[in-house]
């Protein structure tokens, strides 16, 4: 019996509250913003739809209730229309969210506004439903009081509601959206997991775009029609109206073309596949696992873009992976088993670390020497166009497999967004995001990476809490660089990250390594130290890059002798020509 009488209180609450929301945001529109004896501008016609989506049938019923005393407070109607208004109210604020709820049926978060679809579902039934209101409440008028059936007021209560349904109820959407993810997200204690895709950015941004430039366009049209007082003010609004309604949906259905084309291209096959290395390794089945990837990357392997690049890297990946399991089954073994795994897990590292390039502009060379089978550290260089050059060097926390498979997430990040025509300092502070995003392991990287310009020598570069670069100018000394270095990658999501930049003249030498350099240690757990990296660097700074990093190497298994290698050790240099 306690249960049903809670139940009957918030029932009974959700009524009362909707009706005095409803009511006293009518208020305020009724005395300043009347527009004849029998409207005005009424930006809370999306109550209605919006309560009923959020409390069902009372929120419905309780700013139908708040419309009665809405039209009272008007004042000068028929009782009739009060009986009529409440219907209508009912009608098309629950119907249409009878309507909504119908066609996200299968989605857990109804409010969330993620694919092109949903938005154009949802402009669609604010078509139909301002339209069916408008008949309904401009029938009454006519038969009441014998008002014109179809004329500017008919159009000026039509443009309110699909107008106010984009400016108020898509942000209603999207923020309680945000709210219901936020709670479910600390529940689950994912406290820095994103809540909006890509594909809604997107979206909010069109719809965003749109909605100021009907503001604007309406406002300018306003100032217009009242400096020239042009017409009567019911005139004048039902005009406004019209342009401000217009000029917004002229942005949004064409806008909505081009987000179609964005989120099958570009965002939805990117949001899949972001997935694939934040989800591997959750069953128990790794053949399972690889056919579940095959099958989110097959149908984008074939687009001619860094999208289907990046589809066919992750087949490939699949692919091997796939050929090792079948030889891990034949492993009895533990010891065998892991000894197998750590050498699939090398293989296909390896295999993705880029093959070397002979570039006419320079002199380049990079190698990564793992402390365990797969290692965290990884590089990476590749041609952004003609005249330009992108790098990425980056030591990932932790060691083996895990670190093996961030470091892979990390890297087709990273090199996405720097082919993406972004500065390093904007890639980064994009790739921290997207890895900040389901980062369950809570692992981060350090990164360093930048852009050269060929033609100009210009070399925009940002770090990631990476170490200093080394610098060596045509014919002098290899001195340590003293770059500002942001926070690392994967830990907080809001950090920025800043551009720094430089002049590559011809003859000058730039080496950028990972810690386990200055960190590799001998049997007495001395350091190799950074004054012994620099000396080995301008002992043979004369000497090509490539055999610049060997010695530097073999220094380095000279110094540790015996002693295990605790780290991975990966050094990159590059000469202009």
């Amino acid at each position: 019996m306690t249960e049903k009488t809670n139940w009957l209180k918030k029932q009974l609450t959700i009524i009362f509250a909707s009706g005095l929301f409803y009511f006293a945001m009518s208020v305020p529109f009724i005395d300043f913003l009347r527009l004849s004896e029998t409207t005005e501008v009424r930006p809370y016609c999306v109550l209605p739809f919006l309560l009923s989506l959020v409390y069902g049938f009372p929120g419905a019923l309780g700013t139908a209730i708040g419309n009665i005393f809405s039209d009272m407070y008007y004042g000068g109607m028929d009782y009739k229309i009060y009986i009529l208004g409440f219907s209508f109210q009912i009608i098309y604020g629950y119907g249409g969210a009878m309507l909504w709820k119908y066609l996200r049926r299968g989605d857990q978060n109804l409010f969330r506004m993620d694919t092109v679809k949903k938005l154009t579902q949802y402009l669609i039934l604010v078509l139909g439903d301002s339209l069916l209101i408008s008949v309904m409440v401009w029938w009454t008028l006519n038969r009441f009081y014998n008002l014109p059936f179809y004329g500017i007021g008919f159009v000026s209560t039509f443009l309110n509601h699909i107008i106010y349904f984009v400016l108020l109820g898509i942000p209603f959407l999207i923020g309680y959206s945000a709210h219901i993810q936020k709670k479910e997200l600390r529940r689950q204690n994912r406290l820095h997991a994103y809540i909006f895709s890509i594909n809604e950015k997107f979206i909010l941004f069109l719809v965003l775009l749109a909605s100021i430039i009907g503001v604007i366009i309406g406002f300018f049209a306003w100032v217009f029609f009242r400096a020239y007082d042009i017409y009567d003010i019911t005139l004048l609004w039902g005009y406004v109206f019209l342009i401000s309604g217009s000029a917004m949906y002229i942005c949004l259905w064409p806008g909505l073309l081009l987000l179609h084309f964005v989120e099958k291209y570009v965002a939805s096959p990117l949001e899949r596949m972001a997935h694939i290395g934040n989800d591997f390794g959750l069953k128990d089945n790794i053949q399972e696992e690889v056919s579940d990837i095959k099958a989110i990357v097959g149908k984008y392997c074939d687009y001619p873009s860094e999208t289907g690049a990046l589809a066919r890297s992750f087949n490939t990946f699949a692919d091997r992976i796939d050929e090792y399991v079948v030889r891990l089954t034949n492993v009895s073994k533990d010891r065998e088993r892991v000894s197998t795994q750590l050498k699939i897990a090398r293989d296909i590292q390896q295999g993705v670390l880029p093959a070397h390039v002979d570039f006419p502009e320079m002199d380049l060379y990079a190698d990564m020497k793992p402390a365990l089978e797969v290692a965290g550290d990884f590089y990476d260089y590749f041609k952004i166009d003609e005249h330009r050059f992108g790098f990425v060097i980056a030591d990932v926390s932790g060691k083996g497999i895990p670190s093996s498979l961030f470091m892979m997430a990390s890297k087709i990040i990273i090199k996405k967004n720097l082919l993406s025509n972004m500065s390093p300092g904007q890639a980064l502070t994009l790739s921290n995001r997207e890895l900040c995003r389901n980062n369950r392991a809570e692992m981060f990287v350090t990164v360093f990476c930048g852009i050269l310009d060929f033609e100009t020598g210009l070399l925009k570069y940002a770090s990631a809490g990476h170490d200093h670069p080394i610098l060596a100018k045509a014919g002098e000394e290899f001195t340590m660089m003293q770059n500002k270095t942001g926070f690392v990658l994967g830990a907080l999501d809001e950090i920025s990250y800043r551009d720094d930049e430089l002049i590559l003249e011809k003859g000058d030498t730039f080496f950028i390594y990972t810690d386990g350099v200055p960190e590799a240690t001998d049997s007495s757990n001395e350091q190799f130290g950074f004054d012994r990296t620099t000396d080995v660097l301008n002992r043979n700074r004369d000497r090509s890059v490539s055999e610049i990093c060997g010695a530097l190497l073999a220094s380095i298994d000279e110094f540790k002798g015996e002693a295990d290698r605790f780290d991975d050790i990966t050094v990159m240099a590059f000469r202009r020509k």
